[in-house]
């Protein structure tokens, strides 16, 4: 398969979509062990409502996305 030079437009979005992925399955996996750790909280007869209000992860915000695809891109335009 021929390779294709992409512009610098399009590393950028590629950027961003790593990012983006990355954050992604960084907040699944805090849904999910959030869920167990409810489930083992719920078991041991403890307010659901106040684990709700300390350990329930926050979604990421679109500033992240940018930092980290910056992140991302300063490593790809990096000279060494």
């Amino acid at each position: 398969m021929a390779e294709v030079n992409k512009n610098p437009f399009e590393i950028r979005l590629e950027t961003l979509k790593m990012a983006k992925e990355m954050l992604d399955k960084q907040y699944d996996m805090a849904v999910e062990t959030t869920q167990k750790s409810m489930e083992m909280w719920k078991n041991a007869g403890k307010s659901q409502e106040q684990f709700l209000a300390e350990y329930v992860p926050k979604m990421y915000q679109p500033q992240e996305v940018v930092k980290t695809a910056n992140e991302f891109y300063s490593f790809i335009t990096e000279k060494k």
